[in-house]
């Protein structure tokens, strides 16, 4: 089981958690007393951003983690051994085909043999991801495991399942704070009973269960018509993100609007949101971030010098999302893996070229250190850019289309009009 053991923890924590660590401002995890110590555990996990998903808890929970990842990612021979020495293991879809789907059995029961040992087994219940703030539906193929697991073992395994969620400040960027919250764990002994009377029932019961409890971990909007509104009046307009990185706080919050928006105001919500995405204008960017000036001023220096260092090898990345990543859950993940590459290379190339013109090796490295550690301001640096480019959108928008700014810049006033009245 741990043949891979020195391999896998090489690229857990030494290359992907401190990639992770330069990726983001900020990761903390919370409800850790609910973690439960020498057990198996079942880790179900919200899913909104692609693959950074599996790497924050694969480097932020402890134990050995057996992830299940989509077939897709397997497709050729060195993927397929790369991703299973790092204890990935692919899970089949109905739309990867039906004969695949039965490949699952055996991948399932790899899963059950883990646990036996006392491992964690990753698993994303809502079988597909999607940036919106919300638990969606959970499919049955987790049951299926727990419920298998503990019959293999005589109902004698006290298997876990551990709900989690994963909370960021913007899905898409770098250097911003995330929060991963663990829910209270449920354990599936409990169904035994249910199990046995009617395996159907019992499957359903869990998944509820689980359900309800993922919930807690999370920024969760049950009502979807109402979800547009909600993302500007919770996420864009404020400035205070760990308002909305607390899953307790912000449900509340959901709740109380929940209950007070008109229908009005839920059309509103969708005017400005559908207008911000055909325009490619950020509401967060433009209205609801609050600029740290003196802070900004007295780093200038190196804004500037990470900017012009780090500004060439990020426009493959670029050119990438902005014109063949379709789906933007994989926005932070395409830039993370080629910023893990890309940059340290860069970086090295200068370096060596920088010595081989015959600056001393000192000056040289030196160059390399301050490369790695101005690159953190890089993401602030691009970020001044992006709000001129939003400024001049918003410029050329009323200037073309007077009617349609107006509806937009109206509909963020009365949107923050009635969150300043409830909230």
């Amino acid at each position: 089981m741990r043949k891979n053991h020195l391999w896998y923890n090489f690229w857990r924590y030494f290359i992907v958690k401190v990639g992770l660590i330069l990726f983001y401002k900020k990761v903390q995890v919370f409800g850790k007393e609910n973690y439960p110590k020498g057990k198996p555990i079942l880790i179900a996990l919200n899913h909104q951003n692609a693959l950074i998903d599996a790497l924050l808890i694969e480097t932020h929970v402890p134990g050995t983690i057996f992830a299940l990842t989509r077939s897709g990612a397997f497709g050729t021979k060195f993927s397929n051994w790369f991703l299973r020495s790092l204890n990935m293991l692919p899970v089949y879809r109905v739309r990867d085909g039906l004969s695949s789907v039965t490949k699952n059995n055996a991948i399932f029961d790899q899963c059950i043999e883990y646990l036996g040992d006392r491992h964690s087994v990753l698993i994303f219940p809502e079988a597909n991801h999607d940036l919106r703030r919300r638990i969606r539906p959970l499919s049955k193929g987790f049951t299926r495991i727990a419920f298998d697991a503990e019959v293999k073992n005589n109902w004698e395994l006290d298997l876990q399942i551990l709900p989690v969620g994963i909370n960021y400040t913007e899905h898409r960027r770098s250097r911003n704070r995330v929060n991963i919250v663990y829910g209270k764990p449920v354990s599936v002994k409990n169904y035994q009973e249910r199990y046995e009377a009617d395996e159907r029932k019992a499957a359903n019961q869990l998944k509820s269960d689980v359900s309800d409890e993922m919930k807690k971990t999370v920024m969760h909007v049950p009502n979807l018509d109402q979800y547009p509104a909600m993302q500007v009046i919770l996420t864009d307009l404020e400035n205070q993100e760990q308002e909305y990185l607390n899953p307790e706080k912000v449900n509340s919050k959901v709740k109380k609007l929940s209950e007070q928006l008109t229908p009005e105001l839920i059309e509103t919500g969708k005017e400005v949101v559908e207008i911000a995405n055909q325009y490619d204008i950020s509401i967060k960017t433009t209205f609801g971030r609050k600029k740290a000036w003196a802070y900004l001023i007295l780093l200038f220096p190196f804004y500037l010098f990470s900017w012009l260092n780090n500004i060439l090898p990020y426009q493959p990345i670029k050119r990438l999302i902005n014109t063949k990543i379709k789906d933007h859950t994989f926005d932070a993940t395409v830039k993370y893996m080629l910023a893990l590459f890309l940059f340290p290379t860069f970086w090295a190339l200068i370096t060596l070229i920088i010595w081989l013109i015959g600056v001393p090796w000192e000056y040289a490295f030196a160059y390399l250190g301050i490369s790695v550690g101005t690159s953190i301001f890089f993401k602030n640096a691009n970020h001044l850019f992006r709000e001129s480019l939003t400024r001049k959108k918003l410029e050329k928008l009323q200037k073309d289309e007077p009617e349609v700014y107006r509806t937009f810049i109206e509909g963020i006033k009365s949107l923050n009009e009635f969150r300043s009245k409830v909230l």
